[in-house]
């Protein structure tokens, strides 16, 4: 069983890499130092596993449409005029 797929493990495997990028093992391993190049995180030299946030971190970089903006004012329909419940 591999422990890093579990909530409360702060480090993931490779193989949990590849599951959260949705790729084979085999293709991680393979593509792993172009993705380093990249900026993807090297594995941590003392636990030999990668930290999780900073996959997520890597991740949330390459993003390329921004979260809704939570603060800005949201406006309903103009009123057109038309009743539309009585239609």
């Amino acid at each position: 069983m591999d422990r890093s797929f579990l909530a409360t493990c702060a480090y993931g495997s490779d193989k949990w890499i590849a599951t959260v990028l949705g790729q084979s093992l085999e293709w991680f391993k393979r593509n792993r130092p172009m993705l380093e190049r990249e900026g993807f995180p090297p594995k941590d030299a003392m636990f030999g596993m990668t930290l999780k946030d900073d996959v997520q971190a890597f991740l949330a970089k390459r993003r390329r449409v921004p979260d809704p903006d939570r603060t800005a004012i949201h406006h309903g329909p103009e009123n057109s005029g038309v009743n539309y419940g009585h239609l």
